[in-house]
């Protein structure tokens, strides 16, 4: 390095007026000696065209924006809509992009020129020695004034800035698909939260009827015990269960409080906003279901529609800008500045003719010992797009993953679904015959009880499998990106170089 700048002089003409010295850049740039780098190519393995684990069903349309409104519930639709409005983990999205935002600017105000007004006031002491001859130094403390307009300006011939403004855009560009993961996030986890209540809902329903026959039945065995029909034995067996049922039900209530807590501090309120949710278990079985499909050309689709797939690229995108950036500390900065203003020995001299200056013209600095700080800052800015390349990979695995997990999970709850109404269809004609031998004097009441424990129970299994199949149907919606696509919700931006 020393001695390709010691040589510079000698490559370039000199000049009459010294403007040779504007070629130096480009004979620094030569020297500086960046270490090799390859950028890593974004995708170690091609996306496959299809999933294994799709049906051969139709395929289906990507959801729509607002996808949670094919349920038809308006109390979800208002449910997500507060929380769009009042869920913290919104509005910190939202600043994560205004920073994003505020600091694009900022790398684009440090490429543009800079203006600014001096001013400068002293009581000075020359020294008496420092010019020649010596009489013309100024004698005693003297007033000295100085007032000018400075100008830069980086030329940023080697790009180093637009690599900052590039980044800056991407990481902006990422945050806003971050917000965009954040907003499926919350719409979905907000459903799944609502379905999980349904679902308790139904079976506090369930567990309310079979308190019910409980007493009832309680209540017949005190009285076939009086008219010495039962042995005391039946009757403590006919308690025991009443208070069995008794306490499972306050055990379910007391989820069903809890979930609506949990779906008030989910949309950001107080509460009592839960406790005002009105609950209709009924909408488990609402006509929203039907035959699961995928769409077509899904994992290639997949890679702009998922937010957290392409926050994931943006980022890294970003951080490849970033290296560019730091890779550009190693050449000459070219700066070109100017000053015009005024400068007089008395501040009553700084109005008068003469007092006037002004310089302009270009400075050049090359980093050429800085301990290796400029290596490390470089290798660290590889290291971290190296690690953003590791976890964007990571992320469309684990997007293509969930869609597959889903795609099998929806087979088996078809099977799991069809043989539950079987087994509550089964448990209903058992308890329906069981009752009607024991009326007719073919059976001990115990076998009634046996049989309505049955088709409590397949009632129960039925409630969690429907309940089962929105949540399932949720999590795809969640899967396929929510209705979102890069097209309409961030800037589009090619993939990084290899």
């Amino acid at each position: 390095m020393t001695q390709c700048i010691a040589a510079a002089p000698q490559r370039i003409r000199r000049g009459r007026h010294g403007w040779w010295v504007l070629g130096l850049p480009a004979v620094l740039a030569a020297c500086a000696q960046i270490p090799e780098w390859e950028g890593k190519a974004m995708l170690a393995q091609p996306v496959p065209e299809t999933l294994q684990a799709a049906n051969h069903a139709p395929p289906m349309d990507w959801p729509p924006q607002q996808w949670w409104q094919r349920y038809g519930d308006a109390q979800l639709d208002q449910l997500i809509a507060e929380a769009m409005e009042g869920a913290p983990d919104m509005a910190a999205a939202a600043a994560r992009v205004q920073q994003a935002r505020a600091m694009l600017g900022v790398s684009e105000a440090a490429s543009a020129p800079q203006l600014s007004a001096r001013a400068s006031v002293s009581e000075d002491k020359l020294s008496y020695n420092h010019l020649t001859p010596e009489a013309f130094a100024p004698r005693g403390m003297n007033d000295y004034g100085r007032a000018t307009l400075d100008l830069s300006w980086s030329l940023d011939l080697w790009g180093k800035q637009r690599a900052a403004v590039a980044a800056a855009a991407g990481e902006l560009a990422a945050r806003e698909a971050d917000a965009a993961q954040a907003r499926l996030l919350l719409s979905s986890n907000v459903a799944l939260a609502y379905a999980q209540l349904l679902r308790l809902a139904a079976n506090t329903q369930t567990l309310e009827q079979s308190v019910q026959v409980r007493r009832t039945t309680a209540g017949l065995f005190e009285q076939r015990y009086a008219n010495g029909l039962e042995n005391q034995g039946s009757v403590h067996s006919a308690r025991a269960r009443l208070a069995a049922a008794q306490s499972e039900l306050a055990q379910m209530q007391e989820q069903v409080g809890l979930q609506r807590n949990s779906i008030a501090a989910l949309i950001g309120a107080a509460p009592d906003r839960g406790a005002a949710i009105v609950l209709d278990a009924g909408r488990l079985q609402s006509p929203w279901q039907q035959q699961w499909a995928l769409p077509e050309q899904l994992p290639a689709h997949l890679l702009g529609r998922r937010p957290d797939v392409v926050a994931a690229r943006l980022q890294a995108q970003a951080l490849e800008s970033r290296v560019a950036s730091q890779q550009a500390e190693f050449y000459p900065d070219v700066n070109l500045s100017a000053f015009v203003g005024v400068q007089s020995l008395g501040l009553d001299m700084l109005s008068r003719s003469g007092s006037g200056i002004a310089s302009v013209g270009p400075a050049f600095s090359l980093p050429i010992f800085n301990g290796g700080r400029l290596r490390s800052q470089l290798g660290a800015a590889r290291a971290r797009y190296d690690e953003a390349v590791a976890q964007y990979r990571s992320t469309l695995n684990r997007a293509l993953q969930e869609v597959a997990d889903n795609a099998v999970s929806q087979r088996a709850l078809q099977q799991q679904l069809t043989a539950m109404q079987q087994a509550v269809t089964a448990a209903t004609e058992a308890h329906r015959v069981a009752r009607n031998r024991y009326e007719g004097g073919l059976a001990r009441y115990l076998d009634v009880l046996s049989a309505e424990d049955q088709l409590l129970a397949s009632v129960r299994q039925l409630v969690d499998v429907q309940s089962r199949a929105l949540t399932l149907d949720i999590g795809l919606h969640r899967a396929l990106g929510g209705g979102w696509s890069e097209s309409a919700g961030a800037p589009d931006a090619a993939a990084p170089k290899a």
